[in-house]
């Protein structure tokens, strides 16, 4: 009997083992839910604006997804029980302001943001039960070897970013290494809109930037948060003023005469997005205009959803943020319209063509040279005879 109690025992210690292995995953975010503080609250834009009751669903949400990186499941599912309103009508509403605060807030969750279901039971102004479902974008057993993957990747910037003195250099930093890191990219792969596109795929659309850049921030204390237009997604700052700037790395990114530029090269990069307000003068689609007139940057009166309404944005500083940093736009230096290398054949092909033009000329002056002769000639003769 001691012997087989031994073998359970041991059998259990290595199935506990093996477990914890398979879907151990590490961690670089600096705030547990379990421990949050006021501080680390106010990391979290939009779940600050939201009502307690959906703060409740929100703080579910998350240990619930904490404790699936964990164990390995649940990641797309979760069950919220018991939830007191303020009254039935905010039944219909509140999972869905809350999911989206939560999905907007926490761009580490890469892998829910392409929406979810929502089924509810209620009693009077209590909530019984919600079940959220978010749509599956990956494999739920590849999940957590995929974030390992993210925070791997950005260990080095974490470690570089860090050591900087100013909240200016740190955001230079990170502004610098996603543009040279990533290529703008469409693609019908989910990865092309979001963070781990950016970060380890290196291809991205404005979401990959956006939020890889918030995820990067939020590591290192700095509050950013992503916000969306109808077409768009970008970045809010708020700088040690007080004030919030507007950070749009991908419009920083830019393709030049169609040029492609891969990863690892940035002769493209540009500060005409960095820490900016709302009469900075910027240029979209070669009009030139300041930054509250474009289209591409009028933020939506909603989250995510359309039920998702209620929200406050921060209001933009009006003008650009004074950072004492040395800004070095290769953009200008090496490639300001059009590229460099064609400005040399350019120059090439006009001293050609004005070589041409010479000889051309030295042509047809010895051809007029010899017509002017033969008249002469032509006109002694004439006057012997």
């Amino acid at each position: 009997m001691k012997i087989a109690n031994h073998i359970i025992l041991l059998s259990s210690i290595i199935l506990s083992t093996v477990y914890a292995i398979t879907f151990n995953y590490n961690s670089t975010y600096p705030f547990d839910i379990s421990k949050r503080s006021e501080s680390d609250q106010s990391m979290y834009y939009y779940y600050e604006q939201l009502h307690s009751y959906e703060k409740k669903i929100y703080d579910e949400l998350r240990e619930q997804i904490e404790i699936g990186l964990q164990n390995g499941h649940p990641l797309y599912d979760f069950v919220v029980y018991n939830i007191e309103l303020h009254s039935e009508s905010d039944a219909s509403v509140a999972g869905f302001r809350a999911t989206s605060a939560f999905v907007m807030d926490n761009p580490k969750y890469f892998w829910i943001g392409r929406g979810n279901q929502q089924s509810i039971t209620t009693l009077g102004n209590h909530i019984k039960e919600l079940s959220i479902s978010f749509k599956r974008s990956y494999p739920e057993e590849n999940i957590i070897s995929m974030l390992n993957q993210v925070n791997n990747n950005i260990a080095d910037i974490l470690t570089d970013v860090s050591a900087l003195p100013s909240t200016c250099e740190q955001l230079q930093r990170i502004h610098d290494y996603l543009i040279k890191k990533v290529v703008y990219q469409y693609g019908e792969e989910y990865s092309r809109y979001n963070l781990y596109g950016a970060l380890v795929d290196n291809a991205s659309v404005c979401e990959g930037y956006a939020e890889a850049f918030t995820y990067i921030c939020q590591q290192l204390g700095i509050l950013s948060i992503i916000v969306n237009s109808e077409t768009h997604e970008w970045n809010l700052v708020k700088m040690d003023n007080g004030q919030w700037y507007a950070m749009d790395i991908t419009y920083d990114d830019p393709k030049i005469n169609n040029m492609e530029f891969v990863s690892g090269d940035d002769n493209n990069k540009k500060y005409d997005y960095f820490l900016i307000g709302k009469n900075s003068k910027i240029t979209n689609d070669s009009k030139k205009m300041v930054y509250k007139d474009s289209e591409e940057h009028q933020i939506l009166d909603y989250l995510l959803v359309e039920s998702s309404t209620g929200f406050e944005f921060p209001e933009v500083a009006d003008e650009a943020y004074d950072c004492p940093i040395k800004k070095r736009t290769n953009y200008i230096n090496d490639f300001y319209v059009p590229n460099l290398r064609l400005y040399i054949y350019i120059l090439i092909g006009i001293m050609t063509l004005f070589v041409v033009c010479i000889i051309l000329m030295c042509i047809k002056s010895r051809v007029n040279k010899h017509k002017r002769r033969r008249l002469e000639r032509s006109s002694l003769y004439d006057n012997a005879f």
